[in-house]
């Protein structure tokens, strides 16, 4: 470093400071600034009191000159250098109007940026507790794996948290892709991706043999099995009870998924059944016999032969043998 003092009278103050690499307006000083070779820095700015040891420090100045913004700071973790040139034209372009400081500048200043770090592991277990709270499935259920993470990530230092935000799979189930909102001191400093696969085991209801199109169901045509799957479907028949007692709606193979599409209630009441035809309102109460014409279930609207009419009527299935018309 070329520390030579110059008094300055009639040249400009730059011209001196590229030059010498020192400001000094007179030979004795009352306030000495030294720039270090190296330094740690916090924020998005390097300021002169990050980079720099002022003597005395207690004098009056050394406060505002602290302040003095240098450069802009590399990014969390990172580094660089900053040159004699630089430094000189900052600080000189401050100082010059005050005629005992001295300024003593490296050829090189290497500066740091502190960071707190996020590992990958970090990343995984944000994303695995997301997925446990949010997912409609018991936690004892669920297995995340192939999580993909940018790897370690570098933040400002500072008071850390978080919010984790999901892309649209609300079932968590299959493929999931989350975005980590990283904020410190109340700012958002990084969104980051992070996406898995969720497995979910579940029990499910499978066809133990072949079941023919308008079969109605039995406990022995079924079994009931765990499997883990990637892939929600909402269909699936997971009770046996949900099942049993209902007609098929078509072919079902040995083995194959129960779904809620491949089964109906069967019918309430059958075509050619006799039934008992009530109608009634706020007045009276008529009941006579009839005959379905087709079938029905619970809440159907059924065509009936009035018997003692001969009378087609249009009526609701409201038990086994019960229709209602309402006039």
């Amino acid at each position: 470093m070329n520390f030579t003092g110059i008094r300055f009278k009639i040249m400009s103050i730059f011209a001196i400071l590229l030059i010498s690499g020192t400001v000094s307006f007179s030979d004795v000083y009352a306030l000495e600034i030294r720039v270090k070779e190296r330094a740690v820095v916090q924020g998005d700015m390097i300021r002169l009191g990050e980079i720099a040891s002022f003597n005395p420090a207690n004098d009056s100045r050394v406060a505002r000159l602290s302040r003095i913004e240098i450069s802009s700071a590399p990014s969390p973790g990172n580094s660089f250098r900053l040159n004699e040139r630089l430094l000189i034209h900052k600080i000189g372009s401050v100082v010059a109007d005050d005629n005992n400081i001295r300024v003593k500048v490296p050829d090189t200043l290497f500066v740091r940026r502190s960071a707190q770090f996020i590992s990958a592991t970090q990343l995984e277990e944000i994303f695995r507790e997301h997925v446990m709270e949010y997912s409609p499935w018991p936690a004892e259920r669920i297995e995340c794996d192939r999580i993909r993470t940018p790897g370690s990530i570098a933040l400002p230092e500072g008071k850390l948290h978080w919010e984790v935000r999901g892309k649209g799979n609300r079932h968590y189930s299959g493929n999931i892709a989350l975005a980590i909102d990283f904020w410190v001191d109340g700012k958002q400093v990084r969104k980051v991706p992070v996406s898995g696969r969720i497995s979910v085991s579940q029990e499910l209801v499978k066809a133990a043999r072949k079941i023919r199109s308008g079969q109605l169901i039995t406990k022995d045509d079924l079994i009931l099995v765990t499997e883990s799957n990637v892939r929600h479907n909402k269909y699936a028949v997971t009770r046996l009870i949900e099942a049993i007692g209902k007609r098929s709606v078509r072919s079902i193979q040995d083995g194959q998924l129960i779904t809620s599409r491949m089964i109906e209630d069967p019918p309430l009441i059958k075509k050619g059944s006799s039934v008992l035809i009530k109608a009634e309102n706020e007045l009276i109460r008529i009941t006579t016999r009839g005959k379905i014409l087709e079938d029905g279930r619970t809440g159907d609207q059924v065509k009936v032969i009035n018997i003692s009419s001969g009378k087609e009527i249009f009526a609701t299935v409201k038990g086994p043998g019960l229709v209602e018309v309402i006039f």
